[in-house]
């Protein structure tokens, strides 16, 4: 029988929040996830990774795709939302997916890539439900995708950019998985997949009216996977669509362009996505691998142009050891959630209005608070952010039964209102 998520009623009051902006209440919505991922070394799973407002209602993903670690493979999922109109969290279905990471609202309705379907993989999920819609639909025709990591329209179509098992013809069998992207002129009801020669392809960028697909970039172990596979040769980190349906390889935007200001571009991992376009421009997360003696990092960046022979594109300013969390559209701008650890078990997290005034990034504090876990995702309107608390970026997950009082909170979703 599917798991079924009681009614969780949040708690009034602070929270775990301190130090939060004058002006500014908070109030706790609760840990939705507790019940499904009890125990406190599972911090992982329990963290928001996306937040989605829609409907009346607030949307949750939580889960752990990762095949590594005390709590792999964390699946079947709960989707779980916050109802405005009742004051609790309630269970809308469960998904054979190990994680849910990302919500992405389309006109009337909200789509769900699926991240690692439990199931066979000879198909890939999507799910989406409209506004007036009593239940969630199960998608599930995409031929072999492991894993999607990105949705969009463009032109009429849409658009996925994922992994397949079967993305190459040699190398080891159990290594022939790659990047993939497929499309759709029918709503979905059948694809034309592409495969690539990287390892996933984790964005799509709409941009200059065109669309580009980024995959994962390179560091050290993955050029060396690229190269046992014979495909190293091969790898083109963008690719552009064209009119006729075909991909087209940009080798004019390398790691160093896509990644401006970043020591050791081109040498690092770097695995961009949370792509969110606002006006005529669109800005990413890229989550950045170590490099010499710099750690791995979370950077933000905001781009113009990618047209060849004049790519505009820039990072988001933000303090030393800073950590870009979350992005959100605010009409011509973005909201950015940061959160940078002050010490052990104390976090800052700061939304930060950003925008461009010609080439020149403008950036407002809108409001900070600290807490025992970092702000790992955000969602909001006109009245009022949610926040979700969770396990700290590029730390390792705790162990079965050893875990601290900040790893039992992962998971915690807050409001914050003006006053």
């Amino acid at each position: 029988m599917p798991w079924q998520q009681p009614p969780v009623v949040p708690k009034r009051g602070i929270g775990p929040l301190k130090q939060l902006t004058p002006g500014w209440q908070s109030r706790l919505l609760g840990n939705p996830a507790a019940q499904r991922y009890p125990h406190c070394w599972q911090s992982l799973p329990r963290t928001p990774w996306d937040l989605a407002l829609f409907n009346g209602r607030l949307y949750a993903g939580l889960g752990n795709a990762s095949n590594e670690g005390s709590t792999a493979n964390a699946g079947p999922v709960p989707l779980l939302a916050y109802h405005f109109s009742k004051g609790r969290w309630l269970g809308e279905a469960t998904l054979p997916e190990e994680e849910i990471s990302r919500f992405i609202a389309h006109g009337r309705e909200l789509w769900l890539p699926g991240a690692d379907a439990r199931g066979s993989w000879r198909w890939g999920n999507l799910y989406h439900r409209s506004s007036g819609a009593l239940l969630w639909w199960q998608e599930r025709r995409l031929p072999r995708f492991i894993h999607l990591h990105d949705l969009v329209w463009h032109r009429g179509r849409m658009v996925v950019a994922g992994n397949v098992p079967v993305a190459v013809s040699s190398g080891p069998k159990d290594q022939r998985h790659g990047s993939a992207l497929a499309t759709s002129g029918n709503g979905g009801r059948s694809w034309h997949v592409q495969r690539l020669a990287g390892w996933r392809a984790t964005a799509l960028l709409p941009l200059d009216g065109q669309l580009y697909a980024v995959e994962a970039l390179p560091g050290p172990g993955l050029q060396r996977w690229l190269q046992r596979g014979k495909r190293w040769q091969q790898f083109t980190g963008v690719h552009q669509w064209l009119p006729d349906g075909r991909w087209q390889p940009r080798r004019d935007l390398p790691a160093q362009v896509l990644l401006p200001g970043v020591a050791g571009a081109g040498q690092r991992f770097g695995w961009i996505d949370q792509v969110t376009p606002a006006g005529s421009s669109v800005a990413w997360i890229a989550q950045l691998g170590p490099w010499r003696d710099q750690p791995s990092h979370r950077k933000a960046f905001v781009a113009q142009s990618l047209r060849r022979e004049r790519p505009d594109l820039q990072p988001i300013p933000l303090e030393a050891n800073r950590q870009a969390m979350d992005l959100q559209r605010e009409g011509s701008n973005w909201l950015l959630l940061s959160s940078k650890q002050l010490s052990s078990q104390r976090w800052r997290s700061q939304i930060t209005r950003v925008g461009l005034n010609g080439q020149h990034i403008k950036m407002e504090e809108v409001l900070a608070f600290e807490a025992p876990l970092p702000g790992w995702s955000l969602a909001g309107d006109q009245h009022r952010f949610f926040v979700g608390l969770g396990h700290p970026p590029n730390q390792a997950e705790p162990s079965r039964g050893r875990c601290s009082s900040a790893d039992r909170l992962s998971g915690t979703v807050v409001s914050l209102q003006h006053n």
